[in-house]
């Protein structure tokens, strides 16, 4: 079944990033991601991966097996296709639909940004 997620982080400064929980699926198909203002925004496959990634910052790659199913630069409110569609899932020890996001605010102000994902549910 196609369904959308989302969240609002509270307003965060220009630069700074908030980690944010979306309720969502056990493991789905992920189709786009929309930001309400300017956002690097990336998607992990558990808390522990978001931690770790931390310090990345927004022009090194992520490594290999790091957790990181996706991640977009967006230069406004904007919606980015992630084409093709792009395997999600949690995989925290015993799997529940919370999925976990970073997002950074890219927009040149202090900001609450609303993410939006556009998901096929594979696993509820």
């Amino acid at each position: 079944t196609r369904s959308s997620a989302n969240a609002t982080t509270a307003s965060i400064a220009d630069g700074a990033s908030a980690d944010m929980t979306i309720t969502g699926a056990k493991s789905y198909m992920l189709m786009s991601i929309q930001t309400s203002a300017a956002a690097w925004v990336t998607v992990y496959t558990s808390t522990a991966a978001r931690t770790s990634d931390a310090s990345r910052g927004s022009n090194t790659d992520p490594l290999p097996g790091s957790g990181v199913i996706a991640e977009v630069i967006t230069g406004a409110a904007t919606t980015q296709k992630i084409t093709p569609g792009l395997l999600g899932f949690n995989d925290e020890a015993t799997p529940t639909s919370d999925i976990y996001l970073k997002v950074e605010n890219q927009s040149g102000s202090a900001a609450a940004i609303t993410v939006t994902l556009s998901l096929l549910v594979l696993e509820s």
